[in-house]
């Protein structure tokens, strides 16, 4: 049985429709994540799941129990649907410790000291901060912050915790460190949880699932690796990682044999089907360099620039007027204008339906 369910949920603001009919389930200690670009609904969703939006249509329940109900105009209140947030910007108050900052939750469900005290300890334990109740926050750097902000919402004891972009303020490598922690935290602590980003490699990194969303529509959903070399479509394929397309034609292709409107032929895999209006496509890292121009899947490439990024070198060329770019593990060196036989394995070929 699911334990968070949306079904059909629909949001307007006047005729801008913000969510439409999005539906998902989260099993017990789940991490899925709500990607897209800014604009696309995310946090409009997060905010109607948390209880701090209503929703026109739909229903969401948790362990059984209805949260929101569009066609009944009903929205239970934040503090009784035992969700956790933890936000973007903290929302710590600086001139309380870090204890003080925690408690407030707890205060507000009457809990007593003893217990307030035990809770408080235990989730700066869990987010590596023993000890720190008497800190001022004002002193702590901005992951020590986020991490207050994460025992707040795990004192609690939430049924989910629900994430709004909550590592976009550290710097990178703080950022790259946090991702790891907070995924194996809540592993640990078997919780549930929804987290929105428009980062492709934190959703990657933190995920069990990710959900793609644009223009207020669920367009794909699967674990990182299926998003990653199965996307359906070319936004999805776009937007969770870079991809070299080609439009398909129609007509002279046939299953494990693909014809794209530039005259080129790629071998695939016999069970990819090509519709109408189809592009295929495939990764950068999935290009090898091929000592022969004339062989399967090879691609004949003008080189415009190699980059050496440390571990890999990224190629970027055309084949025709096609911008193509390929990823080549260790270091390459080449002069612009160099022509590079490029080979990719059928295994590799994606085709996306949509619009080109």
């Amino acid at each position: 049985m699911s334990y968070l369910k949306v079904e059909s949920v629909g949001r307007n603001f006047g005729d801008f429709v913000a969510l439409s009919d999005i539906s998902f389930e989260l099993q017990r200690g789940e991490i899925v994540t709500l990607l897209g670009p800014s604009g696309c609904g995310k946090t409009t969703l997060l905010r109607a799941i948390a209880g701090l939006e209503a929703i026109d249509r739909g229903t969401i329940t948790l362990d059984g129990r209805e949260l929101a109900n569009g066609q009944k105009g009903m929205t239970l209140a934040p503090e009784r649907r035992g969700i956790g947030m933890v936000f973007q910007s903290y929302a710590l108050w600086p001139h309380m410790t870090v204890g003080e900052n925690i408690a407030l939750g707890l205060k507000l469900k009457k809990v007593d000291k003893a217990t307030m005290k035990r809770r408080i300890a235990s989730a700066l334990e869990m987010v590596g901060l023993p000890g720190a109740e008497n800190r001022a926050t004002s002193s702590m750097s901005g992951g020590q912050q986020q991490r207050v902000s994460l025992a707040r919402a795990l004192a609690l004891e939430p049924a989910c915790i629900l994430f709004d972009e909550p590592l976009s303020n550290l710097d990178v490598l703080l950022r790259d460190r946090m991702r790891f922690e907070i995924r194996e935290l809540l592993k640990k602590a078997g919780i549930t949880a929804i987290y929105v980003t428009h980062d492709q490699s934190e959703a990657m990194v933190i995920s069990d699932r990710v959900l793609i969303m644009n223009k207020g529509k669920l367009l794909q959903s699967g674990s990182p690796t299926e998003l990653y070399t199965h996307p359906r479509s070319r936004f999805v394929a776009e937007f969770f990682g870079r991809t070299n397309l080609f439009a398909v034609d129609h007509a002279r292709s046939r299953p494990g044999l693909v014809k794209t409107q530039d005259g080129l032929e790629f071998v695939c895999r016999p069970d990819l089907t090509v519709s109408r209006g189809a592009l295929m496509g495939f990764r950068p890292e999935a290009m090898e360099i091929a000592s022969d121009g004339n062989a399967c899947n090879v691609l004949s490439t003008r080189t415009d620039r190699a980059v050496y990024l440390g571990g890999v070198t990224q190629v970027d060329g055309k084949v025709g007027n096609i911008p193509v770019t390929a990823m080549l593990g260790g270091l390459h060196t080449m002069r612009a204008d160099a022509t590079l036989h490029l080979r990719v394995a059928p295994e590799n070929i994606m085709i996306l339906e949509g619009e080109q």
